[in-house]
C-alpha cells in the first residue's frame, strides 16, 4: 500500500530540537567516534513504549467503507526534548493545540480546506500542521479480521518545520480488535512506524542542516459504522541531530499526539 504523506510526529520532533539547539547557549558538539569505546554502538533513542492495546479484544471480522464528507479534527502534540550528552537538561514544549478540516472521499482520499495552501517556497508557521493533517486519514483494506497485518512505506519532500526536508517512513500495521468508544464500536489498528528525516534550510541568517531518525507506535480507532475515524493516539522517540555553523548538536525527543473527531466543522 502506497500513502501520499506520512506521520508527521517526527515533524515536532525536529521543530522542538531546533528551538531548544537555538536557544541554548553555545551549540554543544556531538561525540566524535573517535571518543568512544572501541566496539561502541552509536547511540540511539530510547525505545518507544508501545500505545496501550490491552483494551481491544483479538476477534472479529469487519467490512469497512469511508463515509464520504467534511470533518473536523483537533490535533494536540506534546514534545519534551534533551541534549544526548545530558537527558536531565530535559525540556517540556509549549503543548500545540490546533483544529483542521477537512473532506473525505469515498475511496480515502482526503482534501484539507483548513489550513489552506500558501504556494511558495517558504516553510512557515502553518506548513506542519498542513502537512500532518494531509495524512490524518489512513486508507484501509475494505475488509480485515483481528490479527490481520499489513506494511507500507512512503518517501515525501516538504516542509518539517522551518526546513525543507526528505522524509522516509515505513509502517507495520496490525488489527487488534474492537472497543467501545465514544459510545461508538471502533475497530483499533496498532501501527509501528520506523521514521527518518534529513534537510537544509535557514534560521535567519544561519544555515541549519537536520538529520533524525525515530520509532512511533500509534492507536487509530475507525468507527466502522460511520466509516470515519474518531480517535488517534500516539507517541515516537527520535534522535535529532542539528547542524549550525560547522558545529552538530544531538538531542533525544519524545512527542505525543492526539487527533479526535470534532464534530462538525
Amino acid at each position: 500500500m502506497k500513502l501520499n504523506a506520512i506521520p508527521v510526529l517526527l515533524a515536532a520532533s525536529i521543530v522542538a530540537a531546533i528551538t531548544l539547539a537555538c536557544a541554548a547557549a553555545p551549540v554543544t558538539p556531538a561525540p566524535a567516534p573517535g571518543n568512544a569505546p572501541p566496539g561502541s554502538p552509536p547511540p540511539q533513542p530510547t525505545p518507544v513504549s508501545s500505545v496501550p492495546v490491552t483494551m481491544a479484544p483479538r476477534t472479529g471480522s469487519w467490512s469497512f467503507s469511508y463515509a464520504p464528507g467534511t470533518h473536523a479534527y483537533s490535533i494536540q502534540i506534546d514534545a519534551s526534548v534533551a541534549p544526548l550528552s545530558d537527558t536531565t537538561q530535559k525540556r517540556q514544549l509549549p503543548r500545540v493545540a490546533r483544529k483542521t478540516t477537512i473532506t473525505i472521499a469515498a475511496n480515502g482520499d482526503e482534501q484539507v480546506l483548513d489550513p489552506t495552501v500558501v504556494l511558495g517556497t517558504s516553510c512557515d508557521s502553518s506548513s506542519a500542521l498542513l502537512a500532518r493533517a494531509q495524512q490524518i486519514i489512513r486508507k484501509l483494506p475494505g475488509h480485515f479480521s483481528a490479527g490481520d497485518s499489513w506494511r507500507d512505506s512512503t518517501m515525501t519532500t516538504g516542509c518539517r518545520g522551518s526546513i525543507p526536508a526528505e522524509s522516509t517512513v515505513i509502517s507495520n500495521y496490525l488489527v487488534l480488535g474492537d472497543t467501545i468508544l465514544a459510545n461508538a464500536t471502533a475497530v483499533v489498528i496498532h501501527r509501528i512506524d520506523s521514521l527518518s528525516a534529513r534537510g537544509e534550510g535557514a534560521d535567519g541568517q544561519h544555515r541549519i542542516g537536520v538529520s533524525a531518525t525515530g520509532t512511533g507506535n500509534v492507536n487509530l480507532y475507525f468507527d466502522i459504522t460511520s466509516g470515519r475515524l474518531v480517535e488517534s493516539r500516539g507517541s515516537q522517540n527520535s534522535l535529532v541531530t542539528i547542524t549550525t555553523s560547522g558545529r552538530a548538536a544531538q538531542f533525544i525527543q519524545h512527542v505525543t499526539e492526539l487527533i479526535t473527531l470534532a464534530g462538525a466543522p
